[in-house]
């Protein structure tokens, strides 16, 4: 019986050491981390190398620790645990401890070795009730931080449930009884007006065939700083502003505005007008906060490695950015493709009236298969000409579908050079790794295409992605009909929200 004791409580306290340790960067990087990851299950990737690792503990401390071993075998074995303990407590208190002081590689090997140093201490010093005292409350102490992140009771009830993925068809009812304009909404992630301009990216097909068919607004404001503000913003009709908290299916903002299921967006806009829609996109839990999709497919960012890759951050010496560049290149590639063969699905389905489609291009690194990232422009040109090739697809799609469609083009935010990307390129690939040539510019591409317009349209005022939420409605119900009707609802617009953004300085770890 004593065995068995030993070894659940060794066990025990051993799982929750190396999931605080694994975990934190992915759950507790931010207070909307939990909306962030919306797919617990990813977290059993590696399953076996976990349940391996607290065998082994278990199996140490239940045949170990006990009265009638050496004393010093037994001190060796809780030394070992607590010092697990101290280190996951450094791990997760990593973050804050690097914005506070430069955490370099010394140091931080410093910072462990005194952890060791500590539980050694501990086990020579300390009586093992005191030990166990230790240990418990180092336990209880990380458990503590994570069920005070929010949303993390329904998070963790989401281990039992699937992946994010619907299929829901709409009542007879619910149909519009006039013809409508098929509208796709395509938001390609961080595309950048300023940059497409001076790549000379309009002048090239698709983009140029599209745009004589096209309004183009030269001026567009994004309606948030981060992908984790615009989207909301955007279909909501307003600014949704510095996002405080999030969790299972849920955002609330600084201002306490809120961002779910239920509330009044775009999405609830089109359900009550009975068009159907479908949703495929990435970042955002999708699949909860949209009501009533026909089909959502939605891919989540993964922070989470790997067991493996993730224990072994806890004690390798590594540079500030590298835990988020290596985590979006090991899953770039896969992301998109899984991305690009929903939306092509989605779109080919008549049935559905609206597609909003959310990808993970151009947005940086690179998102072909198998290629070795070089600089920073090099990553974007590559990923813009992947673009390219993903609208010329759209396109070919929507029109084969069906007869008149429309689609507009816009992105979430600009190309965040310097605040993020900068730093990230250089200390991954040298000294001048992380140069695009970006100024201070915020604004992103917007362009509406129509497949029977004969003549383009251009505007050259400040406008705001905010817009959608009315724009939409308005292209399925067919009340604007031409490149030209689309200036003219712009021109008649007054109170969206077009000054530039101020950015804050910790912009960097909001994606």
């Amino acid at each position: 019986m004593r065995f068995l004791a030993q070894a659940a409580r060794y066990a025990g306290l051993t799982l929750i050491a190396l999931a605080s340790a694994a975990l934190g960067d992915s759950l507790l990087q931010s207070p909307s981390a939990v909306y962030v990851a919306f797919q617990p299950g990813l977290f059993l990737r590696e399953g076996s190398t976990l349940l391996a690792l607290l065998l082994v503990a278990a199996l140490a401390g239940g045949l170990l620790d006990q009265p009638q071993r050496p004393w010093l075998i037994a001190g060796l074995v809780r030394a070992l645990l607590l010092a697990l303990l101290f280190v996951a407590i450094f791990q997760v208190l990593r973050r804050p401890l690097a914005a506070a002081l430069p955490l370099g590689g010394a140091l931080k090997a410093g910072l462990l070795l005194g952890c060791v140093a500590a539980a050694g201490w501990t086990a020579w010093r300390a009586a093992p009730a005191s030990q166990w005292r230790i240990a418990t409350a180092c336990g209880l102490t990380l458990v503590s931080m994570y069920l005070l992140q929010p949303g993390m009771p329904a998070y963790l009830a989401r281990l039992v449930t699937g992946p994010s993925v619907t299929s829901v068809t709409l009542a007879p009812s619910q149909q519009p009884a006039s013809p409508v304009r098929r509208t796709l909404v395509v938001i390609l992630d961080e595309w950048d007006q300023e940059i497409s301009m001076r790549e000379r990216l309009f002048d090239t097909p698709p983009l140029r065939d599209l745009l004589a068919q096209s309004f183009q607004a030269t001026q567009a404001m994004p309606a948030g700083t981060s992908t984790l503000s615009s989207i909301p913003g955007m279909t909501l009709g307003r600014r949704f502003g510095a996002v405080a908290k999030g969790g299972p299916g849920y955002l609330i903002a600084n201002d306490g505005s809120r961002f779910d299921a239920g509330t009044p967006t775009l999405f609830t806009d089109l359900q009550a007008r009975g068009h159907a829609y479908a949703v495929v996109g990435f970042y955002h839990d999708y699949c909860a906060v949209v009501p009533a999709p026909r089909r959502c497919h939605a891919e989540p960012v993964r922070f989470f490695p790997g067991w493996q890759a993730s224990l072994a951050r806890a004690f390798r010496q590594q540079r500030d950015f590298d835990n988020p560049y290596t985590d979006f290149l090991r899953q770039w590639s896969g992301t998109y493709a899984r991305l690009r063969e929903a939306a092509l699905s989605a779109v080919a389905d008549p049935a559905n009236t609206v597609v909003w489609l959310h990808l993970n291009v151009p947005h940086p690194p690179i998102a072909a298969p198998g290629v070795t990232p070089r600089t920073l422009i090099e990553d974007y040109r590559a990923n813009l000409a992947e673009m390219s090739r993903l609208l010329a697809d759209l396109r070919q799609t929507v029109q084969q579908a069906g007869p008149a469609s429309a689609m507009i083009l816009t992105s979430d935010h600009w190309l965040r050079e310097k605040e993020m990307w900068a730093a990230i390129y250089e200390q991954q690939r040298g000294p001048g790794a992380g140069a695009a040539g970006k100024t201070n510019d915020q604004h992103v591409p917007f362009i509406v295409w129509f497949s029977d317009a004969t003549s383009p349209a251009k505007l050259d005022q400040p406008i705001s992605t905010t817009a959608l939420r009315d724009l939409v409605p308005a292209l399925v119900e067919r009340r604007l009909q031409s490149p030209a009707d689309v200036a003219t609802f712009f021109r008649g617009r007054s109170g969206d929200p077009v000054t530039p953004f101020k950015i804050r300085s910790d912009s960097a770890a909001v994606h």
